[in-house]
């Protein structure tokens, strides 16, 4: 599941930015870019994504401020005037004039100011602010996500109970046809009826679908009880959808009617869009 988030360390020129990235992976990775931080500070980083984020490759940017690439320089007043006082009592004292110029250059005259190192718990808190609006991020997709899957699991089983309908239908249309015809082969014959019943049983059994139906809508309400789960499903779910697409495959083999034939590839459809987006989920 994608998502970012921000987090900033510290103030002024010594505040860090901190940019935490992730995009869909069979497996948790965590890569750390920009500034290098001391290797168990790193670690105790990787600890915090690890509890916060199950699967993902994660890319965590810890840079400066842009203006944080120069540091603050500015002008040293007071050893000025020391020094400046010192040329004034050489002249006083021996008669020597000397130039500034002559025993300092302009860098002995800046005063830069030295960088302040950022307290680890600093940059801890920063990287936790910017894991919380990345979970935001993916909470909210995860919402998008239930509700579209949701809404094609309805349509599936919509459609599941359709093919119910049309497959007992079918029967008993199946049985007028087959006695029909049989009877106009036969002719004046009497026709055995318990033969033909047996006949219409065999052939009906082959093309029987209520078990397949059964499993898959046993198998989309299991699938309603992980998608409402708030811990890590989507290995489940991608199973369930296999399981179930097995079924429809099956059901398709079964039928030689057209308008079932059609059903089945709109319903194959949505479990391959429904298969997709499990991929976003954890």
């Amino acid at each position: 599941m994608t998502g970012f988030g921000l987090g900033s360390a510290g103030r002024g020129l010594n505040k860090l930015n901190i940019e935490i990235k992730s995009v869909n992976s069979r497996f948790l990775e965590i890569k750390f870019r920009g500034i290098q931080l001391d290797s168990s500070l790193e670690n105790k980083l990787k600890k915090i994504i690890e509890k916060k984020l199950y699967r993902g490759s994660v890319l965590v940017r810890i840079d400066k401020n842009r203006k944080n690439d120069f540091k603050e320089i500015s002008f040293n007043q007071e050893r000025f005037e020391i020094i400046r006082d010192i040329l004034k009592n050489i002249h006083v004292l021996y008669g020597q004039r000397m130039s500034l110029s002559n025993i300092i250059s302009t860098n002995d005259l800046l005063k830069v100011e030295e960088e302040v190192t950022l307290k680890p718990n600093l940059i801890i808190k920063a990287v936790e602010k910017a894991l919380d609006e990345l979970n935001e991020m993916r909470i909210y997709e995860g919402q998008e996500i239930f509700q579209d899957t949701s809404k094609r699991v309805d349509l599936i089983n919509k459609t599941l109970d359709l093919l119910e309908n049309k497959i007992k239908s079918y029967k008993t249309l199946k049985h007028k046809n087959l006695k029909s015809n049989i009877e106009e082969m036969i002719a004046d014959e009497t026709l055995d009826e318990s033969r033909l019943i047996q006949e219409v049983a065999y052939f009906v059994e082959k093309m029987d679908i209520s078990e397949e139906i059964i499993r898959s809508k046993s198998h989309f309400k299991q699938l309603y009880s992980y998608l409402e789960s708030d811990y890590p499903v989507g290995k489940k779910i991608n199973f369930l959808v296999q399981e179930i697409g097995r079924e429809i495959n099956t059901i398709g083999s079964k039928s030689h009617q057209v308008d079932v034939t059609i059903d089945v590839v709109e319903v194959k459809d949505e479990l391959e869009k429904i298969r997709e987006q499990i991929q976003n989920i954890l």
